[in-house]
């Protein structure tokens, strides 16, 4: 199965404390439902989601070129996930923040 949403992982301080209680950060797109993105994250990671909630985050206006236009960068969707105890994704135990 192909997937159309994608997860992009968040590293902040915060998230990063937040593993110790088996909660992950990721990013994904506006359209993504909570069904769609616990399938994603039971394929791609081989875990088992307890709990998740989404945050809708509102893209920014920036000013663009010489004639200051304005612009507007994407809606996103953050996603908080919680996995089951003993459980762990690799992708975010890689490397500490510096």
């Amino acid at each position: 199965m192909q997937n159309k949403f994608f997860l992009k992982p968040l590293r902040t301080e915060k998230t990063m404390r937040e593993i110790a209680k088996n909660k992950y950060a990721f990013g994904v797109d506006a359209a993504a439902t909570k069904t769609d993105i616990k399938k994603i994250a039971q394929e791609v990671f081989g875990i088992k989601v307890v709990s998740m909630q989404t945050i809708k985050v509102h893209g920014k206006k920036y000013k663009t070129g010489k004639k200051g236009l304005y612009g507007r960068h994407s809606d996103w969707k953050k996603a908080i996930i919680e996995i089951q105890a003993g459980q762990k994704i690799d992708l975010f135990e890689a490397a500490p923040i510096k």
